[in-house]
């Protein structure tokens, strides 16, 4: 057969394949929310922070929540090689937080993040920049120690027993104590990365660095993700907690993640969510990986969103751009051992008793019918987070001394949103039980990756029994545009929208 027949039945595949997506709408989220939104304490924020978010959300009418998210994402990422916290002489943790908020197509997610991380971006160019040069020196450096070292080890293998055999060992011993240093030329933000690009990446680079996407697709969609979701989730959980990651390779050498730090901003369409707490509930969230993330779901507001030209109030960018520039600048002496001898923060006396408040406070929710049973993970992370916050505050503030009760009072105003927001997305009730057997239902075929079903193959086959519930799923898949029915031959068939697997 000849490459132009190919070809052209490659691109009729292709067509088919596109006439088909586009023959469907896009499936409608159906992620459970058992109560509405509170709105976001933005006066918890630092006065620079709490001002820039303000003023910009009244050009870019953004949800407030889906822009203060991301710049204490950035907060994170420029403070986060700069101290440890301690909420006493045991519990000691890393600053760095992870975020996930959801958010519609169309929601500005972009813009937002563009203008928030275009401090932390402009520094990294220009350091890399900087250094470049100095770098490519020090590789020639490098090589020739590597060839000097080489030439030894030949000599110690091919005469062991030659008179200066011990000369010859110890000017390598000598030689191998002063390898030289090559400068590190940051790298701040991964996006479309492999576990392991990631974990090599973060083991002989830059040692801060962070997980960042306004489209969490291309994370949480990816092959790394999808084929080996439980190794991508220990090496996140390893980062947040600051702990050793070994990697064992058969094809190179090995290696060990430490003194490394990372904050994750992942700003995700819900319907991709639905993919992360489907396929992989029993990973994501039993893992321990959802518990450590902050999550919001903003109220949308398109369709309110009059056009406004920028005014003058947008100089306050200046202020929060200097600050985490500022931030940025002292790190700048990392290496390749990580972030090492870092301070560790410690609460004053009265900000360690507002924290024991708020920890007890959550713990006592756990109880037989306590509003934080259905979260029992969620909650043993919460007062962690708001720590973590507060020291995030004090870092940002260029503040000296003990973390103050104002900022744990403020991080835990906010940790408290958040733990809010985890339960609208994720604590169900009796009267949700309908679209939870929807959600099986649909995880079940997004598993089994059919492209058509008869009811009666679910009957059979799915995880739901019962047939009046049965029923109920599939019309509520239906008029969430994930199903719809056809037919084929003389049997009526449920069809699955191929936008669902993208």
């Amino acid at each position: 057969m000849s490459s132009f027949v190919i070809n052209t039945e490659l691109d009729n595949v292709e067509k088919s394949v596109t006439r088909i997506t586009m023959d469907w709408e896009p499936p409608i989220p159906f992620v459970i929310t058992t109560q509405e939104e509170t709105t976001y304490p933005l006066q918890a924020l630092p006065t620079i922070l709490q001002k820039t978010v303000s003023d910009y959300q009244q050009y870019g009418q953004q949800p407030i929540s889906l822009i203060a998210c991301g710049a204490l994402a950035n907060v994170s990422l420029s403070c986060q090689s700069l101290a440890n916290v301690a909420r006493d002489h045991y519990l000691i943790s890393p600053v760095s937080l992870y975020f996930i908020v959801l958010a519609s197509s169309g929601e500005r997610k972009s813009a937002s993040d563009n203008l928030f991380s275009h401090a932390a971006r402009s520094w990294e160019e220009r350091i890399r920049s900087q250094r470049l040069p100095m770098t490519n020196a020090a590789k020639v450096l490098h090589r020739a120690w590597k060839m000097q070292c080489d030439e030894l080890t030949y000599r110690l293998r091919s005469g062991s027993f030659s008179d200066d055999y011990a000369d010859t060992r110890e000017e390598l011993e000598e030689l191998m104590m002063h390898e030289p240093e090559i400068p590190l030329l940051p790298t701040l933000y991964f996006e479309d990365v492999t576990q392991e690009a990631l974990a090599h990446s973060l083991a002989h680079g830059w040692p801060s660095a962070s997980l960042w996407s306004d489209e969490a697709g291309i994370i949480i969609g990816s092959q790394s993700m999808q084929s080996n979701p439980t190794r991508f989730v220990a090496l996140l959980n390893r980062l947040w907690d600051a702990k050793l990651f070994t990697t064992h390779r058969k094809t190179s050498d090995n290696f060990v993640l430490k003194n490394r730090r990372l904050t994750l901003n992942l700003l995700s369409q819900p319907i991709l969510m639905q993919q992360l707490l489907g396929q992989s509930q029993h990973i994501a969230r039993q893992s321990g990986f959802l518990p450590r993330c902050l999550l919001a779901y903003p109220k949308s507001l398109m369709g309110t969103r009059l056009y406004q030209e920028p005014n003058d109030s947008l100089s306050c960018f200046s202020a929060y751009h200097e600050r985490i520039t500022s931030c940025l600048s002292q790190s700048e002496e990392l290496g390749i051992k990580g972030c090492i001898n870092l301070p560790t923060l410690v609460f004053s006396p009265q900000a360690k008793q507002k924290w024991i408040q708020f920890f007890n406070h959550m713990e006592s929710g756990l109880a037989d019918n306590g509003p934080w049973t259905a979260l029992k993970d969620f909650v043993s992370k919460a007062a962690e987070n708001s720590a973590r916050l507060a020291a995030l505050f004090h870092l940002f503030e260029g503040k000296v001394g003990d973390i103050s009760a104002e900022h744990i009072e403020s991080a835990i105003e906010i940790i408290r949103w958040h733990m809010h927001e985890t339960r609208r997305l994720l604590a169900t009730d009796s009267s949700q039980s309908e679209v939870q057997d929807a959600q099986k239902l649909l995880n079940w075929l997004m598993m089994k990756d059919y492209c058509t079903v008869s009811v009666r193959e679910i009957q059979r086959l799915s995880p739901l029994r019962d047939k009046s519930r049965i029923n109920k799923a599939i019309d509520i898949l239906m008029d969430h545009h994930v199903i719809r029915e056809t037919t084929q031959g003389n049997k009526t068939i449920l069809e699955i929208n191929p936008h669902c697997s993208q």
